[in-house]
């Protein structure tokens, strides 16, 4: 019994190890006909195709998916629709796309959808602000401490 399991197991582990060792990331093309087919998938009349498809179009941050995802959050009767168009539209990042939540929280029908957009358009200006600040490096050594008669600098080891 034990030697079917060990058995099993190995097989199991040389199947995975092959799996791995193979596999391996889409290329160009591969990502393209994925975009592609994506694109298709959120004109479609299938709503969970069409929710699924604006889903991973911000997964994959598709730059050729900002006009119609707009055009989701704009004009689709489904607030799960519009909801999410912002979350794939913040997801990709573009500066017209966020002008497009940042428009929906003022003129959406739903207030749901209207607070998901704040908190998308908030968090966007919090990413930007983070991205913004850039920290000078202390260097004790510039420091002028001191105590008593001793100074920090002359306890640090100077910048190689």
């Amino acid at each position: 019994m034990t030697k079917s399991i060990t058995i099993y197991s190995f097989l199991l582990l040389l199947l995975l190890s092959f799996t791995t060792t193979f596999a391996n990331k889409p290329n160009e093309s591969e990502y393209s006909r994925i975009e592609k087919n994506l694109l298709k998938g959120i004109s479609s009349e299938n709503r969970g195709l069409k929710l699924s498809s604006a889903y991973f179009l911000g997964e994959i941050k598709s730059e050729r998916a900002i006009i119609p995802l707009m055009n989701i959050l704009h004009s689709a009767k489904d607030k799960a629709a519009r909801q999410i168009a912002a979350l794939s539209l913040y997801k990709i990042n573009s500066a017209r796309g966020i002008f497009a939540i940042k428009q929906a929280i003022t003129f959406d029908d739903d207030k749901q959808t209207r607070r998901l957009c704040e908190i998308f358009y908030k968090e966007h200006l919090l990413r930007e602000r983070s991205g913004e600040i850039e920290v000078e490096p202390i260097f004790a050594s510039k420091l002028n401490f001191v105590y008593g008669e001793y100074k920090l600098s002359d306890f640090v080891m100077q910048n190689p």
